[in-house]
């Protein structure tokens, strides 16, 4: 049966809920060199997400192919406004019978396919303001600060 979708217990400890002793621990995104199998257009936004998912201590090294879903999405949602741009939101098409009918172009849809999944993967990383008040960012795990090496 279908219910509310489980947490993982890296995001449940963020949210203030409990979670068991023997969770494991996540380690957070390091590696900021997007992944090779990006499109092109992709891996141009890579930076700047996986930048900010870092800052904000969020992301966790196996968030990498959701981030990298991010990217194509954003992509996506990019080159199908450029379509429209072009071409317009709609075009005529002629019927058999002569008429003249307007449709709506293709990347129409394509456009809002794209960004009701952007819209999804941002909130599943907290990057809304209303997913952003409920994730504060992962804890700190041992040897996290790079400073740390200095005052030993």
């Amino acid at each position: 049966m279908p219910g509310r979708k489980r947490k993982p217990p890296a995001l449940r400890a963020l949210t203030g809920g409990k979670v068991a002793p023997d969770a494991p621990e996540v380690a957070r995104l390091r590696d900021l060199d997007p992944p090779a199998f990006l499109s092109d257009q992709a891996a141009q936004h890579w930076p700047d997400l996986a930048g900010l998912l870092s800052d904000m201590g969020i992301a966790a090294n196996s968030d990498r192919i959701a981030l990298a879903l991010l990217c194509e999405a954003l992509a996506e949602w990019i080159e199908a406004g450029q379509t429209i741009a072009k071409y317009g939101a709609t075009y005529q098409a002629v019927t058999e019978a002569g008429a003249v009918m307007h449709r709506a172009h293709p990347a129409v849809a394509q456009r809002a396919d794209s960004a009701r999944r952007v819209q999804s993967l941002l909130a599943e990383f907290g990057m809304t303001p209303a997913a952003r008040s409920k994730v504060s960012g992962l804890p700190d795990l041992p040897g996290d600060d790079p400073a740390q090496k200095y005052f030993t």
